[in-house]
């Protein structure tokens, strides 16, 4: 996999964002991955939940239907960094979601200068995290947005299944979240609800809602993938989804599978071949 291309600049990670919301409850889950731990993550997603019906670049979490034992699993083999926020109260997602990605941003330490962060949806959720960086002190790495992201990258794919089960759970039990512990990738388990109106919660919840301070826009390559092969061949690429915009200008896959089976990922890398 090719590293990402963003201000012109080589990048060889990026950390993926996805929330979901159940009544008064937000949860945030952010993957921090390589470009080679994204081929491995997507091999195991093909290995584990194919007969679940997950087809790579394909499928999205709400086609799935997964015990939530199989998430798990997917969570602890994952061989990056994980961070969940959750705020319990009735908020806003797209705000929240940006308040709690600055917020992983920082506690997990993002680095600047080999690392981009990826947010689903549109330049406006861009210019949300970055807004709301910014409000509670936090230099952001460049912000890319991708439209479908899930369709484009495992990981993002991943952040959505484990933020809907901890949602799930936590509408289920809501003394789930006192008991919860850290283990394999995941480096921290936050919740806000309690955090001050006049600390980093409110001051970023503000600043999104209102859509206050400065706004730096990342430069980045966007395509429009409508085929299986078009989303590979993005991926591989590191370009990022985009409605209306030009198709990718190959839709070979022969590179990517070549490279997933140097890497030992040779099972997605049939399915692959296939397409």
């Amino acid at each position: 996999m090719q590293d990402f291309t963003v201000d012109e600049d080589r990048q060889s990670q990026s950390i993926g964002f996805d929330a979901t919301d159940r009544q008064d409850l937000v949860v945030t889950v952010g993957v921090l991955l390589n470009r080679t731990q994204e081929a491995t993550l997507l091999d195991d997603l093909y290995q584990t939940i194919y007969d679940d019906g997950y087809r790579p670049f394909r499928t999205k979490s709400r086609d799935l239907s997964l015990p939530p034992a199989k998430v798990q699993e997917l969570l602890l083999r994952c061989n990056g960094e994980v961070g969940i926020c959750v705020h319990q109260d009735d908020v806003k997602l797209p705000f929240a979601e940006a308040v709690h990605s600055a917020i992983l941003l920082d506690e997990l330490s993002v680095t600047t200068d080999d690392t981009i962060a990826i947010v689903d949806g549109d330049q406006g959720r861009a210019d949300q995290l970055y807004q709301t960086a910014v409000a509670i002190d936090v230099v952001p790495p460049s912000i890319t947005n991708c439209a479908q992201s899930e369709f484009y990258y495992p990981h993002l794919l991943l952040a959505d299944l484990v933020a809907g089960v901890v949602a799930d759970t936590i509408a289920e039990d809501p003394t789930a979240l006192s008991s919860a512990s850290v283990a394999g990738p995941v480096e921290m388990i936050l919740e806000t609800t309690e955090e001050s109106r006049k600390g980093r919660w409110g001051r970023g919840y503000s600043a999104a809602a209102r859509g206050e301070g400065e706004v730096r826009r990342a430069t980045f390559e966007q395509r429009y993938a409508g085929t299986v092969r078009e989303r590979v061949s993005c991926w591989f690429h590191g370009t990022f989804g985009k409605t209306h915009a030009p198709p990718p200008e190959s839709d070979g896959v022969q590179p990517v599978v070549g490279r997933l089976e140097a890497m030992g990922c040779s099972d997605v890398a049939t399915w692959l071949a296939e397409q």
